[in-house]
């Protein structure tokens, strides 16, 4: 967001159940539950046809919220999302995110740092084989306790959004996209090995490469919208 230039107006949301985002009040709330409680928090803000941005978890929420309200979204970048084989989706359900509730011996604050930091260096975070090792996965103290804070905030609930993304029917949803759309390839981040065949399956999507800072990202979500007449 600091990096993007001109008259946008920005909106960020936490997904809700993470940062300081409250629960959906059902127990396994879909994709699509989260798309229409962030809709509804742009409506409360009065935005109008809002060109969508959504990073992993987002992205399945952003593109959930395109086919929900196809009139009322005027484009979608879409920057990392899981497309998962029935495998993988069953082992993610089952280890990925851990149900959790505080402890009396305070086992959930180790255990949330250990989890944050082991993303930050294996893909998926609970496999610690080299073959895991993410290629340019870094230890960022300052994110790792940030990161950690908000988890801790949301203990209880943290989960669902993880287990929504992977129940999930990724390639079914892009299929259903109808409108402009700009794939960001980022060679840096564990999900990028299926950025060509999310462009591939979105109709008319547009695909940028070598997406892998704020800057870049920046530049072509800027470009994007210049395209499109949005900027």
């Amino acid at each position: 967001m600091e990096e993007l230039s001109g008259d946008l107006a920005l909106y960020a949301f936490d997904s809700p159940c993470n940062g300081q985002s409250c629960a959906p009040l059902i127990d396994a709330p879909s994709i699509a539950d989260f798309a229409a409680m962030i809709a509804r928090g742009g409506d409360a803000l009065g935005v109008e046809r809002p060109a969508l941005y959504g990073t992993h978890t987002g992205a399945h929420i952003a593109v959930e919220w395109a086919i929900s309200r196809p009139g009322q979204v005027r484009a979608l970048v879409i920057d990392g999302m899981a497309l998962l084989d029935e495998e993988t989706r069953a082992e993610f359900l089952e280890k990925y995110a851990p149900q959790k509730v505080p402890s009396e011996t305070g086992e959930q604050f180790h255990w949330a740092w250990n989890f944050i930091r082991d993303q930050m260096l294996f893909f998926p975070h609970y496999n610690k084989d080299y073959s895991a090792l993410r290629a340019n996965g870094t230890l960022d103290p300052e994110i790792l306790h940030t990161l950690v804070v908000e988890v801790l905030h949301q203990l209880k609930v943290y989960h669902l959004p993880y287990q929504a993304v992977f129940r999930h029917d990724a390639r079914e949803a892009l299929a259903r996209i109808s409108v402009p759309t700009l794939v960001l390839g980022d060679s840096e981040s564990a999900l990028d090995p299926a950025t060509a065949e999310i462009a591939d399956i979105v109709p008319g999507a547009r695909l940028a490469t070598d997406c892998a800072t704020p800057k870049t990202k920046a530049r072509a979500i800027e470009n994007f919208l210049k395209e499109l007449e949005l900027g």
